[in-house]
């Protein structure tokens, strides 16, 4: 780049299009173009930005440091949300709501249900939505699903809840192998996806723990497993 590249605006009532001035010459893109990017492409050209091992390893480090937490981090707390159900009906969740033959199996069955139906979908709203909007939105909603679980009390409700669970988890994991090869390179991918990936255990073993000590919490207002 010559540091002249100089950009102007024109419309012919139809579409609008930019006119990037550069070494190269005067290249007219359309709003679709530069939506998708073209217009950086079109003002860089063929230079090539070289890195050096030091640069890498720096981009690495800081891309380690700020993203790859929020991965670990999310993942484990949605791995959590998961195995709530167990450890709810061992401090009296199926008494308590009054299940019956069936149902039980049901509620555990219906989020995978769910993340299954909804997969295509959370395919397109991956590709159509950033994900610095997505993923707090899927968060938002299966904490709000979670958290409404506590305020069942039959059967229906905690179906309900379970069901709007398994739909807002069902683009967790390709969101999240999209976000990871977005940021690494091939050869850094494995590692940082067991990184994430490995919450499926911790998140077991700490959820078991934190439902001992929850569970046994005396409350008038909320029941053990509500806890």
């Amino acid at each position: 780049m010559d540091g002249k590249s100089n950009i102007h605006h024109a419309g012919n009532g139809n579409t609008n299009e930019t006119g990037i001035i550069t070494g190269h010459g005067t290249l007219h893109l359309t709003e679709t173009q530069l939506k998708h990017g073209d217009a950086a492409l079109a003002v860089i050209g063929d230079e090539r930005i070289e890195l050096s091992d030091a640069d890498n390893k720096s981009i690495r480090r800081k891309t380690d440091l700020y993203i790859l937490p929020i991965l670990i981090w999310v993942y484990f707390l949605q791995v959590m949300d998961k195995t709530t159900l167990g450890y709810g009906a061992v401090f009296g969740l199926e008494k308590n709501t009054n299940l019956t033959g069936s149902e039980y199996s049901l509620l555990g069955s219906i989020a995978p249900i769910a993340q299954l139906a909804w997969q295509p979908f959370s395919s397109i709203l991956i590709v159509k939505v950033p994900p610095r909007i997505l993923m707090p939105t899927l968060i938002l909603g299966w904490g709000i699903a979670q958290a409404a679980m506590a305020a069942c009390h039959d059967y229906g409700g905690l179906l309900a809840t379970r069901f709007f669970l398994g739909l807002f988890e069902a683009g967790c994991l390709p969101l999240f192998s999209m976000i990871t090869a977005h940021w690494y390179r091939r050869s850094e991918q494995p590692l940082r996806v067991a990184a994430w990936y490995s919450m499926n255990g911790i998140a077991n073993l700490t959820c078991a723990a934190l439902s001992y000590g929850l569970g046994h919490i005396k409350s008038s207002v909320l029941l053990p497993w509500q806890m």
